[in-house]
């Protein structure tokens, strides 16, 4: 308390000068309608920049949960896109088939990208809880990403495309064309579309998409465009260069489609051989 009274009786002079400088200007603002204004538009000023900086930092502590509501958002468009066989591509919200949607869609984050080996994984952050099983196809926004291999509870591995080992099923879009789609290990932006017949119609800067005959991966799904094509196996095929569409070194958020005919497929695919043997 003897503090506070001798802090007072140091200071008293100023704290009397801004007393009566506090008291003079809230007369002035209250006596001059122009000096109130001033007051309040300088007042709001501060308010508004203080409310921004605020309502900024709240934005980038939430910025976690906006993403996740954000690539919701978009597995819902891309499921519906597949129906119209759009190559856009995109969740849903119930993970129920219904009559007119044959595909799920899981949006997921990766955590872990492959692509400086011959034979590169990818890691997500869903797995077995979410409803993600081996063999499903992964996608980006911008085309094809590899196919899940393993599963754990939370986690998944996915074998890139970016893998020697991996044989997808492709076509030239627009047409009947197809191929197997493979990778040297060589050049991360580019893979080999193998087995294309001699008398296709190859043109550099054609799109090339996924195959109808894939049971991974729902048609027309964006890979790449020609860059290009040599005759190879003395003349008989196709070797084409595919520039791919998806920036394997750079990817963020992807999404898994689970097929509902897939397990149907293989039961089909399994009685074929059995009454051939």
């Amino acid at each position: 308390m003897q503090q506070i009274i001798n802090f007072l009786i140091k200071y008293r002079n100023l704290l009397l000068y801004l007393s009566l400088l506090l008291i003079a200007l809230v007369f002035t603002v209250q006596s001059h309608s122009y000096h109130r204004n001033s007051f309040v538009h300088s007042t709001g000023n501060i308010t508004g920049s203080f409310l921004n900086s605020r309502n900024g930092i709240y934005e980038y502590l939430n910025l976690k949960d906006e993403n996740d509501r954000l690539r919701k958002e978009n597995a819902l468009l891309r499921m519906k896109a597949l129906v119209t066989a759009d190559t856009l591509l995109g969740d849903e919200t119930t993970f129920l088939f219904a009559d007119d949607i044959p595909y799920r869609v899981f949006p997921s984050r990766v955590i872990k990208n492959g692509y400086s080996k011959r034979d590169n994984f990818i890691t997500l952050d869903i797995g077995r809880e979410q409803g993600v099983e081996p063999d499903m196809g992964v996608i980006t926004t911008d085309g094809i990403l590899g196919i899940i291999d393993i599963s754990s509870s939370r986690f998944s591995r996915v074998i890139s495309i970016l893998n020697s080992e991996v044989s997808l099923n492709a076509q030239i879009k627009g047409s009947n064309v197809i191929g197997s789609l493979t990778w040297d290990g060589s050049d991360p932006y580019v893979m080999s579309l193998v087995d294309v017949p001699r008398l296709a119609k190859v043109t550099k800067g054609d799109t090339i998409v996924t195959g109808k005959q894939s049971t991974t991966f729902p048609p027309d799904i964006l890979i790449g465009t020609i860059k290009d094509a040599q005759l190879v196996e003395n003349g008989s095929r196709y070797k084409i260069d595919v520039a791919l569409f998806n920036d394997m070194t750079d990817v963020g958020t992807a999404y898994v489609i689970k097929s509902r005919d897939v397990k149907p497929l293989h039961v089909i695919d399994t009685l074929t051989i059995s009454s051939n043997e």
